[in-house]
């Protein structure tokens, strides 16, 4: 006979082996004549409230070994240490410690439920429980910043070990802070429905303003420390539109996709990984997630009838087109896409570049030659990575065609298109001739600025042009 402790409630079982027979513990053994007598429910709680103690406890351990990094060994211990106990008991711990080293060392930090799922599986940890040498104490362990091994490390990142410090760092109270971050507890978007050029809605979901004044520190503080991959061209600092498009001018062959509901297809999951690749301790990193990620309520979506598919991706937290951080986290979650995109057209003798939803290939005779076959290779890269390539804005267009992407012309050098440009100056000579009320037929409400944003796109790609269109301008009688 033998005492098997560490069980809740700090019960004592005692189990005997002998030949062809096992003695249950007493508990055990009393449910099961109990389940015998009045049904299996006692039996069932019992068992029940096994498993869920040692979740608990494994959950504890984990907690524990992620207020660090997992790649050493010796430090893992030493944190862990003050929660086993007698050190003697736990010499499951060093094993424990080897096999995670191993296998997340090199990897995002886990969640601390991935983590406790891979210590539930570990063979001695769970012979050390049915020994009863399995229970973890509660004990306070310090967070600490543990950023994925790599490029993460030279992030210059502000350290943030607690919501508190995260609080302090938006210059918020962290009674707000939880306001903000508790799903469904108050709604802190206004929508707008906006219809697609060629069929369809889209959703503006716009933060408000202790929301909007969060998620800009956000973007100052933590993102725009962190560099997405050199094929993004878009929504970042010293980049344009211009260097979108440049290395595909005057190219045999020009293929064009573009991402259907980009935005809201980058889940809240995606955008947790990307703050514990961070390093950023599991809370922050949800607190994070959820400043800047949203789920569309019922009331919202009732505005409009929309399909299945894209009723079910703006339900689900999402990142909104609209906040202020969204491009930025777009581009750091599309970074794996981006690199295997990247290395696709490279092994192909192309250039790569992307700008939000839009993506450029472009190359010479011997990519020209294979562009159908490229073009099945990226829609598959695409549907693995998560993102809906929209097919039917799918283009391959050869340089004896006209080659144009994000508004340009690319056969030569990128230009305005000869029907845009004639279009805005019509607009602006009857503006001059019969006033500007008389073509204002998309009801602007600042139809000048309107007219000037064009202008000024205008001269940043063809500065000739612009100076011609703004002689024009010039001559409008505004009331």
């Amino acid at each position: 006979m033998r005492p098997l402790r560490g069980y809740p409630g700090g019960s004592e079982y005692q189990a005997s082996r002998g030949k062809g027979h096992v003695t249950l513990p007493r508990e055990i053994a009393q449910a099961r004549q109990d389940a015998l007598e009045h049904g299996p429910s006692a039996f069932v709680i019992l068992f029940l409230t096994l498993v869920s103690a040692r979740a608990h406890h494994i959950l504890r351990l984990a907690t524990a070994l992620l207020a660090g990094p997992l790649d050493d060994r010796v430090a893992m211990a030493a944190r862990t240490l003050p929660l086993v106990g007698d050190p003697r008991k736990a010499r499951w711990l060093d094993s424990l410690a080897k096999v995670l080293v191993q296998e997340f060392g090199v990897r995002p930090r886990p969640t601390a439920r991935e983590l406790a799922e891979r210590i539930g599986n570990h063979g001695p940890y769970a012979k050390a429980w049915s020994l009863g040498h399995g229970r973890i104490l509660p004990a306070i362990v310090e967070p600490q910043m543990a950023p994925a091994p790599g490029a993460p490390r030279s992030w210059k990142l502000p350290g943030i070990a607690c919501t508190g410090e995260l609080a302090e760092l938006l210059g918020l109270h962290a009674d707000d802070l939880g306001w903000l971050t508790a799903y469904g507890q108050a709604e802190h978007y206004s929508h707008r429905w906006h219809a697609k050029a060629h069929g369809g809605w889209r959703l503006i979901e716009s933060p408000k303003p202790l929301l909007k004044l969060a998620q800009r520190r956000v973007l100052e503080r933590i993102l725009g420390s962190i560099p997405p991959h050199e094929a993004a061209r878009g929504f970042r600092p010293g980049t344009s539109i211009r260097d979108f498009v440049a290395p595909h001018v005057g190219k045999d062959v020009l293929i064009r996709f573009d991402l259907e509901d980009f935005f809201p297809s980058i889940t809240s999951t995606r955008i947790l990984r990307i703050f514990l690749t961070a390093g950023y301790p599991e809370n922050v990193a949800r607190a994070l997630t959820r400043l800047t990620t949203h789920a569309t309520p019922t009331e919202a979506l009732a505005d409009q009838s929309l399909p299945w598919a894209q009723r079910r991706r703006l339900a689900t937290p999402h990142l909104p087109q609209g906040s202020p951080t969204s491009p930025a986290l777009a581009n750091l979650a599309a970074f794996t896409l981006d690199c295997r995109l990247a290395r696709l057209a490279e092994c192909c003798r192309a250039e790569y570049t992307r700008y939000a939803d839009d993506l450029l290939f472009s190359g010479g005779e011997d990519f020209a030659r294979g562009a159908e076959r490229f073009r099945v290779k990226v829609a598959a890269i695409l549907l693995e990575e998560g993102f809906l390539p929209n097919h039917r804005k799918t283009r391959v267009q050869r340089q004896g065609q006209r080659q144009h992407a994000a508004g340009l012309v690319l056969n030569e050098k990128p230009n305005i298109g000869r029907r845009d440009f004639d279009r805005l100056k019509a607009i602006l000579t009857n503006c001059a001739n019969f006033g500007p009320a008389s073509q204002n037929r998309g009801e602007h409400e600042d139809f000048r600025a309107h007219l000037q944003g064009k202008l000024a796109w205008v001269g940043f790609i063809h500065p000739g042009k612009g100076e011609k269109l703004r002689a024009i301008f010039e001559r409008i009688k505004w009331d």
